[in-house]
């Protein structure tokens, strides 16, 4: 809970910077980089508070893996609303801060890879319950039809770019080779 407390504080201080440097003008209007950057921090500032909140909430259950894993979301969804503000505000420094965001944030991924994957069967087994086991197939095998077409129009479009690109390297190829050469 100490981390959470000096993380509000972090993005409420950051913040009124915000407020400092744009007190002319929005920092949407400024360029698109700002306008984009202020969008992901409204939505990562809207999942902190989503995982905070369900980390509160689990906190009086017995599932304490649960809670260390939703604990660990919050904290790098808090720091990361922090980082986006210090890319708005300070842009090099912002890089700096989400290089070492992201070796935190890979770090912790393989650390809870187990749990997910826990988590993922338990879900899957407690929907088997639920809907019964044919309903679950059924729901995964058009999921997984919808995804791998998907994939497939990406795969035949990628292939297509990559080929037009070739057919004009090589007729461009053509061309210098059938120039003559001056005598």
């Amino acid at each position: 809970m100490a981390l959470h407390k000096c993380i509000f504080f972090l993005i409420t201080i950051l913040g009124l910077c915000l407020q400092l440097k744009f007190t002319t003008a929005s920092p949407f209007v400024l360029d698109y980089r700002n306008t984009v950057l202020m969008r992901l921090f409204i939505i990562d500032i809207s999942a902190y508070c989503g995982s905070f909140g369900v980390m509160i909430i689990q906190t009086n259950h017995s599932n304490t893996d649960f809670v260390e894993f939703m604990n660990n979301i919050s904290l790098l969804l808090g720091t990361l609303a922090s980082v986006l503000e210090l890319l708005i505000l300070f842009p090099p420094f912002g890089w700096v801060t989400l290089f070492f965001w992201s070796i935190c944030f890979v770090t912790l991924a393989i650390k809870s890879y187990q749990y997910s994957k826990t988590l993922c069967e338990s879900a899957v087994a407690a929907l088997v319950v639920t809907l019964g086991e044919f309903q679950v197939v059924k729901l995964m095998k058009g999921s997984l039809m919808g995804s791998s077409a998907v994939l497939g129009r990406a795969y035949d479009k990628l292939k297509d770019l990559i080929k037009g690109r070739r057919s004009s390297a090589n007729h461009d190829e053509n061309k210098d080779q059938n120039k003559e050469l001056p005598v």
